[in-house]
């Protein structure tokens, strides 16, 4: 198979004062809510949204869906995968899989859109 030496591109950026707290306040996170990462320069988990810097409106569709935190899963998975970072997540049924793997793509797509806008009767929609 084709083997990948660089990440998926993405503009996406750990803040810097996620970047500041360190390492051993990311792993006091980690500790503390049982994850386990392996790799090379690891994303920091988040423990909000707002500091994943999500756009505003997605923000506010997972406050209206009652979705106010992310859950541990989605603390480390959200940055590694925002980043264009492969992972392997592992957590139980209804942990927050599946928001880890679709918000990513639905901010890839936001992007793409800022970049090139769809014009009147052009695309899928």
């Amino acid at each position: 198979g084709k083997v990948y030496t660089n990440p998926m591109p993405s503009t996406w950026t750990v803040p810097r004062y996620i970047l500041k707290q360190g390492q051993a306040a990311w792993d006091s996170i980690r500790k503390e809510w049982h994850m386990e990462v392996e790799g090379i320069d690891v994303p920091p988990p988040m423990k909000r949204f707002n500091d994943m810097k999500l756009p505003l409106p997605l923000i506010q569709a997972l406050q209206k869906r009652n979705i106010k935190r992310p859950t541990p899963i989605q603390m480390q998975g959200l940055p590694v995968a925002l980043a264009g970072r492969d992972m392997v997540g592992i957590a139980f049924t209804g942990s927050g899989k599946t928001l880890t793997f679709s918000i990513p793509l639905i901010v890839a797509a936001l992007e793409e859109e800022r970049r090139m806008p769809l014009l009147a009767n052009e695309g899928p929609i």
